[in-house]
């Protein structure tokens, strides 16, 4: 929890939002005023909005931008003439501006690459999320502006080629320029997907490097089944040793040595730990084996794994279908929870629908309330004891013609086939934010 009396010091003893910072070190911390305006205060200087940087209207000679994405923060800069406007905010919420002389920009900038926010250009952050800027007259007009590759694009859906990324970009700007002279006031800066490539940044010299991540184990391609089950677990295990920022894997967890790994994605880890307390750690005994006599590939994963609870950042999420675990909020941001001991209950649906036939799923994974979820259809099983897996949400109400036995997947593969395409974007997102 923060110390709510070193923030009101910090903010001239005037009275704070009782909420954490968005970033707190010991040179520079961004708070909310009561008032739920943005204070950022840096080096011992208390930086307030400056209503002056509103009302510059000389023509924009340059921009900078520095994204720190995880946290959703970011620096941008327009030269402007003799001046430069410096905002400083939270993406998609408040910002504040200040005026300093051109040759503080410099300075500035390193100052925030040294505090983990990394060069990015004016138009995007990474080569898939564009930068959005929307601008508002007197509350009463909004239009944004953002360039996908080589499109301008405004108010979201009004698109427009140009020959080149560069024509796209001073397109804009001519834009911008042109709602200035009107009365428009930038009022916001987000991400967004971008719809077309867009370069990649790269970092600015001098800018502190980032340490390359190790690679991605090899994993032997699976024989069977019950070997598919074991890839899928070393692909989450390595992907939670490799990159240790931003996701984790709960049955990897240590529940003594990683309690801030928890905390630094889960805003109530003391409640997550407590939901999934069984879960914690299950797999530190776990390890690959020969199947038993009539045991499928679920009854394998069952017996020896137990669970996968595997929890992404907001931030990290792109590409991947979300969902709380548990339907609970602070249960975990999860694309992939599967629980052998489920009990999820389908007698309310059954009653509701009157298909006494859904009475032969087995919800096993999460995300029934987001129509993300799976089951096993237990109408109809193979030689080898596996079951057909299939969609399954909180409305479903007639089931899919019976599979016949020989042509039902095993577990097993569908999960390797699973955990394979899922580990693939998540490592792509998870790196852009390491």
């Amino acid at each position: 929890m923060a110390n709510w009396k070193r923030l009101e010091q910090l903010n001239g003893g005037d009275r704070i939002s009782y909420s954490d910072p968005w970033l707190d070190t010991k040179n520079e911390v961004w708070f909310f005023a009561e008032s739920y305006q943005l204070r950022v205060w840096s080096d011992g200087v208390l930086h307030k909005h400056d209503e002056k940087a509103d009302a510059l209207t000389a023509p924009i000679s340059g921009r900078f931008t520095l994204y720190k994405q995880r946290e959703s923060l970011f620096v941008d800069v327009e030269l402007r003439g003799d001046q430069a406007v410096i905002r400083r905010g939270v993406l998609n919420g408040h910002f504040l501006s200040t005026l300093v002389a051109p040759s503080e920009v410099e300075p500035l900038l390193a100052r925030y690459r040294a505090l983990g926010f990394r060069d990015g250009f004016p138009w995007n952050a990474t080569k898939t999320l564009a930068t959005r800027r929307e601008y508002v007259k007197a509350d009463i007009a909004r239009w944004s502006v953002e360039v996908h590759g080589n499109v301008l694009k405004q108010e979201v859906h009004e698109n427009t080629p140009a020959e080149s990324r560069e024509a796209a970009i001073a397109l804009a700007e001519k834009r911008i320029r042109a709602k200035e002279k009107t009365g428009f006031k930038l009022y916001r800066i987000e991400l967004v997907t971008s719809e077309h490539p867009n370069p990649e940044p790269i970092p600015a010299k001098g800018a502190p490097e980032r340490k390359p991540l190790p690679k991605r184990a090899l994993v032997a391609k699976p024989k069977n089944a019950y070997e598919a089950v074991d890839a899928a677990i070393a692909m989450l295990k390595d992907l939670h040793e490799r990159i240790p920022t931003a996701h984790f894997v709960t049955e990897c967890l240590d529940p003594k040595k990683d309690r801030a790994r928890v905390a630094s994605v889960e805003s109530s880890a003391a409640f997550f730990l407590r939901m999934h307390k069984a879960r914690v750690g299950r797999w530190a005994k776990a390890k690959p084996r020969k199947p038993k006599k009539n045991e499928s590939s679920w009854d394998y994963f069952a017996n020896e794994y137990g669970s996968i609870t595997w929890i992404l950042d907001g931030a990290a999420d792109e590409g991947l279908q979300m969902f709380y675990c548990g339907n609970v909020t602070g249960g975990g941001w999860s694309c992939l929870e599967i629980d052998s001991d489920s009990d999820y209950s389908l007698d309310d649906q059954v009653e509701v629908t009157g298909n006494e036939e859904l009475e032969e799923l087995f919800v096993f994974h999460g995300g029934w309330h987001q129509d993300r979820s799976w089951a096993f259809d237990r109408r109809v099983s193979s030689p080898a004891g596996e079951h057909a897996v299939i969609p399954f949400s909180d409305t479903l109400e007639k089931l899919p013609r019976p599979m016949k036995p020989e042509r039902i997947v095993p577990f097993g593969l569908w999960l390797y086939k699973r955990v394979a395409a899922l580990t693939k974007v998540a490592e792509k997102n998870l790196r852009e934010l390491s």
